[in-house]
């Protein structure tokens, strides 16, 4: 099982902006959300920043995450 807490640690500690892949389906597509931010870690969820808004999303809705190359 993926330790999605510490890999989110690991994100928050760096700053990178990222996109998580959620494990449903939006318009035939993989539902996203782009240009994140860590802004806490929890046990059981994250919060997410983007330039929409501020998030609250669990660990057992994520797919894959997309971090690109810095």
């Amino acid at each position: 099982m993926t330790d999605w807490k510490s890999i989110f640690q690991e994100l928050k500690g760096t700053g990178a902006t990222f996109t998580v892949y959620l494990r449903y389906m939006q318009k035939d597509t993989l539902a996203k959300i782009p240009n994140v931010r860590v802004r806490e870690v929890r046990d059981d969820h994250i919060n997410l920043e983007n330039p929409s808004g501020f998030g609250i999303l669990g660990y057992d809705d994520i797919l894959y995450l997309s971090i690109p190359r810095q």
